[in-house]
């Protein structure tokens, strides 16, 4: 019995070799199609300018021009609050650290207000359980009591306060009351001026207004805002140069008229009698004070208008 052979593998081969190009085909068919039709235009990205960080800033640093920059970014991606522009954010105090290309918002500085122009935590400040309770007042300072209005924010001064002394002691019936005449100590009411608060920092300053906004602890505010209750217009300001950061003792300070009088030797005023003066007489000067018990030698009387000598006339230009 003869038995047939047919070759299968040959068979198959061919079919699928025939399959391949006709799949090779339709794909290099459809790759053509879609490249003699063009490709779609992308849709155009909008975008708006945000400041963002040029580099990495560490907190409590002042940015300056090279910290910040302004870059195009597409408005799906950029943050409501971020800023447009350096110049509100230079010159501000970083309040957390600022990583590169992050994008510059208020919350981001020490003062979050946006549009604040002073921080009242410098660079060098850091908030600690036993740090400085640090605090910004204002002050209503007139500019002729400031440095004719010259201070400028980030000079240092000292601050001077004059107020009314009363005095007072007990009458007859054991009430105290006001002195208006020296007591037997000699004292008696008065204004006082003494330096207060020394080497403040000026955070604003506003002379047309005559404003000044100073850096304080929570004690000087509190003693300040005592005074303004007592006499709110009574502070003046001293510029202080840069390079003087010492402190002077208070207890050297402190003026007073009679003060003045006793340290530049002001010439005391005395009632005169004018009986002389208005009859027409020449008043006889006071004896001059002498510094012994010795009585005073007495003063000469003046000649009379014939028996002076007259006075020699002036040369001829």
């Amino acid at each position: 019995m003869e038995m047939e052979f047919k070759d299968t593998g040959r068979r198959r081969r061919f079919i699928l070799l025939t399959t391949g190009i006709a799949l090779a085909v339709v794909a290099g068919w459809t790759a053509f199609t879609f490249a003699s039709r063009g490709t779609a235009p992308a849709e155009e990205v909008v975008t708006r300018p945000v400041l963002v960080a040029a580099r990495d800033v560490a907190a409590r640093t002042t940015l300056t021009a090279d910290d910040l920059t302004v870059r195009q970014v597409p408005v799906d991606e950029a943050l409501t609050q971020a800023y447009e522009e350096a110049d509100v954010a230079i010159g501000r105090v970083s309040a957390v650290p600022i990583y590169a290309d992050q994008q510059i918002t208020p919350n981001l500085f020490a003062t979050s207000a946006a549009n604040a122009d002073f921080s009242i935590l410098g660079p060098d400040d850091v908030v600690t359980p036993t740090s400085a309770h640090w605090r910004a007042v204002a002050l209503d300072i007139p500019a002729g009591r400031a440095v004719g209005g010259e201070i400028k924010p980030g000079q240092r001064v000292d601050l001077f306060v004059s107020v009314q002394i009363d005095i007072f002691a007990l009458d007859e019936e054991g009430k105290y009351q006001p002195v208006q005449n020296a007591d037997g100590q000699g004292l008696r009411s008065g204004r006082s001026t003494k330096i207060v608060m020394q080497d403040l920092e000026v955070l604003k300053s506003d002379p047309g207004a005559g404003l000044y906004i100073l850096k304080v602890d929570l004690h000087q505010a509190e003693q300040i805002y005592h005074i303004v209750q007592l006499a709110p217009d009574s502070f003046s300001l001293a510029l202080r140069p840069d390079e003087d950061s010492r402190i002077a003792y208070p207890g050297d300070y402190g003026t007073t008229t009679d003060s003045l009088v006793m340290e530049y030797y002001f010439p005391v005023p005395q009632l005169i009698d004018l009986t002389q003066l208005l009859s027409g007489a020449q008043p006889t000067p006071a004896p001059a004070a002498t510094p012994s018990g010795d009585e005073p030698a007495a003063s000469p009387a003046p000649e009379p208008p014939d028996q002076q000598a007259s006075p020699e006339p002036s040369p001829a230009p």
